[in-house]
């Protein structure tokens, strides 16, 4: 087992653990071990460490909650820094119509809808049943119930390339399901400035337990990533997958959901290369049968 990585513990004095089983930290159950993770508790170790990374060339790669990628079963040779453990702390301040919420990116939605319901602040009840990071919201401009995080930001603070830099709402480049922080390494989000409206407790507790009772009823409880590809114009993608009778195919441990297309699920010990043989019927299936290709919205990793 690994003591050290490239003497890491030089210019990084948090949580370090070595040859880690990435799989205990992605919601599919799914990867291999990573030669190096890191849990960062401040911006400033994250700064020291990306800029010794970079200046090392040492390979390395950010994830959340780990909720919505694919990680390979191969080991990987590298370092992650994850940002879903102990960077998770935030500020509440009042204003007249609600309440500005300072929250570092590592903090979950479900917890930011927690506190949300606590304080009657409205505007985040159905994002508060995604199982993901901010930071990974803000990436994918996440969105359940047409509320997207979006519609909620003020302004997201962003490591870029080694200056910590303030951006507007309008500098994000929010789209549907991306944004410009979408595959450049060169922005990592550190936190943002979310604003919620006052409200009404039983209302806002009515909101979240419709959200609720719609995960329940309409997507699968085994380890999943949630939707696997992005809607395209046509219809939702999980339609099309059920009109052309592939819920319930599968390859290995891997299986379309019979509950929800869009999701495959890991039935026990699914691997990699097992979602990625489904992913490629499912796109190969569509295509041929609607003339579109399918983007993914799921992550890819060490594939």
């Amino acid at each position: 087992m690994a003591t050290n990585f490239l003497n890491i513990e030089k210019i990084y004095n948090g949580l370090i653990e070595y040859d880690y089983d990435i799989s205990e930290l992605t919601t599919w159950k799914i990867g291999g071990k990573v030669k190096c993770i890191v849990f960062p508790q401040y911006e400033s170790q994250i700064v020291v460490l990306i800029d010794y990374l970079k200046r090392m060339n040492i390979p390395y790669y950010i994830i959340g909650k780990g909720s919505n990628i694919l990680f390979g079963n191969n080991d990987y040779n590298g370092l992650i820094i994850y940002l879903g453990k102990k960077f998770d702390t935030y500020e509440i301040t009042k204003d007249i119509d609600g309440s500005i919420i300072n929250c570092l990116s590592g903090m979950s939605l479900m917890k930011i809808g927690k506190i949300a319901k606590e304080k009657s602040l409205t505007g985040f009840e159905y994002l508060s049943l995604i199982p993901g990071s901010l930071g990974g919201a803000i990436i994918t401009n996440a969105e359940a119930h047409k509320k997207a995080i979006s519609d909620l930001i003020i302004s997201v603070k962003v490591l870029e390339n080694g200056m910590i830099k303030d951006y507007t709402n309008e500098m994000c480049m929010f789209k549907y399901r991306t944004s410009i922080f979408e595959g450049n390494k060169d922005l990592v989000v550190l936190s943002a400035i979310l604003a919620l409206e006052n409200g009404n407790k039983e209302e806002i507790i009515n909101k979240m337990l419709i959200a609720k009772d719609y995960r329940i009823k309409k997507q699968p409880k085994k380890p999943s990533a949630g939707s696997v590809f992005k809607n395209p114009n046509l219809a939702p993608a999980g339609k099309l997958i059920d009109d052309l009778g592939l819920k319930g195919v599968y390859k290995g441990d891997a299986k379309i959901s019979n509950i929800h297309g869009n999701f495959i699920i890991n039935e026990d010990n699914a691997k990699s290369e097992d979602v990625l043989y489904l992913i490629k019927i499912i796109r190969d299936k569509v295509e041929e049968k609607y003339k579109i290709s399918l983007d993914l919205e799921i992550k890819m990793f060490n594939i």
